[in-house]
């Protein structure tokens, strides 16, 4: 089990490794052109998978890490052409962004085959993506899989919240945490896909580590709405209908408004000191942020209610992002979540 935060890679190190142990050249795939044990070691990485079969064929020299998989062998070529045979990738509906669950229909032919060896190499690999989206049915189906696994079959599952699964099914994973990715190389990656350079250093700052999140804040959509959403921190009551109307006309925009907010709350809960003087990781709003959070100390009384308030916020904003989830109405729940900011609740309110 790959986990770690969305966007950092966990896909394509599942496909890396998948390849990896199919490469006729790493000493996984129990091919006649194999590389001795000396690798195997070298990448078991302490995933204790069971050695390949021993090859009296002759062997080749070892490829190091570094130059794995080789790219040239002819399992290397179907993996890049897409034409694996001992490969499956087990994903739900729709893309990383706005996936659905995983069901148990997904499953069933997954069992239906068993009995079934791998055809080309040693190794019978399936990547499950998005294991967190399992709905139990399906968690329940895999699981019984998980417990006695047919021989020679690898499963590598990915999870951003690896808590959203069943306990049962994380115990029989061996788990893989990635680090999120530093700060240079996020600026080193975005100057390569070309990201304007007034939004690089902000888009690198607000990621978290994830590539994918800083190239989605970078795009010109969500770029050009943070002047938007600037301006509803300084007049709630006068941008709360544009900006619910903009959130509910597509998924889209919508999965734009909580991003955002996220990066915005996360800021304002991290405010420590001067807000006029504080390092804003939203650098483009420095100012907006700075006004908001004198303002909200202000009419709440102290800087402790204006933080709590801002807890408050976040809270609403994660059920949201649970919510999205499900089939309810998009308007609804941006207006419900932006209309908290136009009358803070009184709970917070400190009359001192």
């Amino acid at each position: 089990m790959i986990t770690g935060t969305a966007g950092i890679g966990k896909r394509e190190i599942a496909w890396w490794l998948s390849q990896t142990f199919l490469c006729e050249r790493s000493g996984f795939s129990g091919s006649s052109h194999a590389a001795p044990s000396e690798t195997e070691a070298s990448l078991s990485f302490g995933f204790g998978f069971a050695e390949p079969a021993s090859s009296t064929a002759e062997k080749v020299q070892p490829l190091s890490v570094s130059e794995l998989p080789c790219g040239s062998c002819n399992a290397c070529h179907k993996a890049i052409s897409g034409s694996w045979i001992d490969f499956a990738e087990i994903a739900p509906d729709g893309d990383e962004d706005h996936a659905g669950s995983l069901k148990i229909e997904q499953f069933r032919k997954l069992k239906a085959s068993q009995g079934f060896a791998a055809y080309d190499g040693h190794y019978k690999i399936t990547v499950i993506r998005d294991a967190d989206r399992l709905t139990l049915q399906a968690a329940n189906s895999l699981l019984k899989i998980l417990e006695e696994p047919p021989n020679g079959w690898l499963f590598l599952l990915t999870a951003s919240d690896p808590s959203l699964l069943i306990p049962t099914l994380v115990s029989r994973c061996q788990k893989l945490r990635l680090a999120p990715l530093s700060r240079p190389i996020l600026v080193q990656l975005l100057h390569e896909a070309k990201i304007p350079t007034d939004r690089l250093e902000v888009c690198a700052d607000l990621a978290q580590g994830s590539y994918r999140k800083a190239l989605q804040l970078s795009e010109n959509d969500a770029w050009e709405k943070r002047a938007a959403l600037f301006r509803f921190l300084d007049d709630p009551a006068a941008e709360i209908s544009a900006l619910t109307d903009w959130a509910a006309s597509e998924d889209r925009n919508f999965k734009i408004l909580m991003d955002q907010f996220e990066q915005i709350l996360l800021d304002l809960v991290s405010l420590e000191g001067d807000p006029q003087q504080f390092a804003w990781k939203n650098l483009d709003g420095k100012r907006t942020l700075s006004r908001h959070a004198q303002s909200m100390i202000s009419s709440l009384g102290n800087f402790d209610t204006a933080r709590a308030f801002w807890l408050e916020r976040s809270g609403r904003l994660f059920k949201m992002r649970q919510e999205v989830l499900a089939p309810l109405n998009r308007k609804i729940l941006a207006q419900d979540f932006l209309a908290g900011w136009i009358a803070p609740p009184l709970m917070t309110r400190n009359p001192s």
